[in-house]
């Protein structure tokens, strides 16, 4: 199992979180670099930890393989589309592609499929957008039904995947838009017992704060904090079969 998480974390440098676009933003080369795409409002993108208030962030997008160049670079001008075909942003000067794969369609037209990279400040983004952030404001609420609400809104605006192990209730939010790897790993799972009971959150390279933690676990960048003191049947389903379960080899 442990040779299994570091091979899973050989890829990982970064500390890394996911924030939204508040309005229509340019993303430069550098911190104050100069522009190299715009992305619209509300667009939810990768970004990793920040230098004075900057961060370097990732975003997948579709373009028409007519822009690219030698699967490595968009030429200025072109348009990002969402997998929907929805426009998205455009480049502002040629760019470098980090991951990119051309998809060819049955019926329409090909498209490439890419990852981009550039720097936004912390004003061009959402306040509170972090994930592991509003759980952090939701765990500290003592109204219950507040917290349920709260929790509810939470998974639907981000998409958490729900999944029950025995008595336990899992709600998993993976790591969007750093890479074209199908099998993303996991960056916070929230479990409940029950439907609504907070039981415990596990986060991989982020920090989720919590009145009233019974006991934590860490290894590598994975870490647990628990709201009840586990049994050792419970740590072995949420530290072993769980984790393992969500982890993107």
């Amino acid at each position: 199992m442990k040779k299994l998480i570091a091979l899973a974390l050989l890829g990982l440098a970064f500390t890394a979180k996911s924030q939204i676009i508040e309005e229509t933003a340019k993303v430069l080369s550098k911190p104050s670099g100069e522009a190299l795409f715009s992305l619209e409002a509300d667009e939810k993108v990768f970004s990793f930890a920040p230098e004075d208030g900057w961060y370097k962030i990732r975003k997948e997008v579709y373009v028409d393989p007519k822009n690219v160049v030698d699967d490595k670079y968009i030429i200025s001008g072109a348009d990002f589309f969402t997998k929907e075909n929805v426009k998205i942003g455009s480049t502002l000067a040629e760019i470098k592609i980090k991951e990119g794969v051309k998809v060819e369609a049955f019926r329409g037209n090909d498209r490439f499929r890419a990852i981009v990279e550039g720097y936004l400040f912390k004003t061009k983004f959402v306040d509170g957008s972090v994930p592991e952030e509003r759980i952090s404001e939701l765990l500290a609420l003592k109204n219950r039904n507040e917290q349920a609400a709260g929790f509810k809104e939470l998974f639907e605006t981000y998409k958490f995947e729900e999944k029950k192990f025995e008595e336990l209730v899992v709600h998993v939010y993976r790591e969007e838009n750093k890479t074209l790897k199908e099998d993303k790993d996991f960056r916070v799972i929230m479990i409940f017992r029950g439907e609504t009971s907070p039981y415990a959150v596990m986060t991989n390279d982020h920090e989720v704060t919590a009145p009233k933690i019974k006991q934590t676990w860490e290894e590598y960048d994975f870490k647990v904090i628990y709201f009840y003191k586990p049994t050792s049947t419970q740590e072995e389903l949420v530290q072993d079969k769980i984790l393992y379960t969500f982890m993107g080899l």
